[in-house]
């Protein structure tokens, strides 16, 4: 288990404990959607029975959501025919019986509709007053922080990155050097301010030519991947999420020292994760001149 993507924010509500999260959490765990339900959402364990799971003063908490989708042609088009067959050519049907008409149809297309899931994970970092979500995705991250404002009575944050300009920074590494602790990988992604284009590369060698040619022509750097003290990989984006993360052989656990116990192997994961995550977060906020709310 490692997130694939992340997303910093800071916190500005204090989580007492987890054991006090964990309770209204467990009062509103997933159900999956009933016949003619659009949507349901709630709290999944992650590990055995438990809602949250503590390693170190870092929670992870997982939010799943299931979602029955009937296109919005199909729905239009099965109403239309109805009200045609129904009304002939006496009449226009009414917006209001339009509207009518497509709530029934969807109500009973729904049944037959493929519920599909997803689970949106995140990790209250108490430490060092932080929460990283496992997605950049934005409305992912507001419907978990919703849910914890309603499970909490409250829950503020701010990106740990705000008013940053991370571009102008990605700009000068590829221009001149990565700092201490990072190298340039083989990927970027350009974007050109003024006339709204994109170049994006991949599997090249930077800083290539052709690419510095670009940026010194105007063009900004909107994503580029690093790779952090050898042990993981990454592509760093202009907004401040991360994505494209994978630990490399350097961080990787032996597999001699993997357990038989499933729980025992995720909550060794988790702990091997917020460590190095934890030291590569504080790394960033250093080389990017970031604050940061207690030292590692």
């Amino acid at each position: 288990m490692f997130f694939r993507q992340l997303s910093v924010y800071r916190l500005e509500t204090t989580v007492a404990d987890f054991n006090s999260l964990a309770a209204p959490l467990g009062e509103k765990p997933f159900i999956p959607t009933r016949a003619q339900q659009v949507e349901s959402v709630g709290w999944q364990t992650v590990i055995g029975e438990n809602f949250v799971h503590d390693t170190d003063e870092a929670g992870r908490i997982a939010l799943r959501r299931e979602e029955r989708t009937v296109p919005a042609s199909v729905v239009r088009d099965e109403a239309e025919n109805r009200l045609l067959a129904r009304n002939g050519d006496s009449a226009e049907p009414t917006r209001a019986e339009r509207v009518a008409m497509r709530d029934a149809v969807l109500l009973e297309l729904l049944p037959q509709a493929f519920p599909r899931q997803n689970v949106t994970q995140a990790i209250i970092d108490r430490k060092h007053e932080q929460v990283w979500f496992d997605t950049v995705t934005a409305n992912k991250i507001e419907r978990l922080s919703n849910q914890l404002r309603e499970a909490l009575g409250q829950w503020r944050m701010v990106p740990w990155l705000a008013g940053q300009d991370i571009s102008a920074q990605l700009s000068a590494w590829l221009l001149g050097a990565p700092p201490e602790g990072f190298e340039i990988g083989e990927a970027a992604r350009l974007v050109d301010l003024r006339e709204g284009g994109t170049i994006t590369v991949a599997k090249l060698a930077l800083p290539d030519p052709h690419v510095i040619a670009h940026l010194h022509e105007g063009m900004k750097v909107d994503q580029l991947e690093l790779i952090w003290r050898e042990q993981i990989r990454f592509t760093l984006r202009a907004d401040g999420g991360l994505t494209r993360i994978k630990p490399t052989e350097l961080l990787d656990t032996d597999p001699a020292e993997s357990l038989d116990d499933a729980d025992q192997q995720l909550d060794a994961d988790q702990r091997l994760m917020v460590e190095a995550l934890r030291r590569l977060i504080h790394d960033l906020q250093q080389v990017l001149h970031t604050p940061e709310a207690n030292p590692v």
